[in-house]
């Protein structure tokens, strides 16, 4: 448990100096936030890891990003609302991931580096098919 305190501690500490905001959240996660973007991590196996994708704040709500095949957008888990995603939001958001993941030493990998992957996909055409 000492390693683990410790590892959090070292860990809060290169966030903030990258500019983060750091807290602790329920359930021994810490909560980064910075640039309107907030993201969890978890720690497992002695390692930190991102406990879910990135998500942005609009109009008051945490927002994960959804795909809808023709657009992009927030979308709320709190309520269900959505809202158009504008270019710089989006580059805001890939921004901050790619900060967290070089913190954390991980691999970039080449589709996450093309752009952010979407939290959500809803695509009109999968209405109906039957495996959904």
């Amino acid at each position: 448990m000492a390693t683990e305190t410790a590892t959090a501690q070292g860990m809060r500490k290169q966030f903030e100096q990258a500019g983060f905001i750091v807290a602790d959240s329920p359930a021994g996660k810490l909560e980064l936030k910075k640039s309107g973007c907030v993201c969890y991590l978890e720690s497992q196996d002695g390692r930190w890891v991102r406990s879910g994708p990135p998500c942005f704040t609009v109009h008051g709500s945490t927002c994960e990003l959804e795909d809808r095949g023709y657009q992009k957008f927030w979308y709320s888990k709190g309520d269900g609302r959505r809202f158009p995603i504008r270019k710089v939001d989006l580059e805001t958001l890939h921004r901050f991931d790619e900060e967290v993941r070089y913190i954390l030493g991980q691999k970039s990998l080449y589709n996450e580096s093309l752009g952010t992957t979407n939290a959500r996909t809803v695509y009109d055409r999968l209405t109906g098919r039957p495996d959904r």
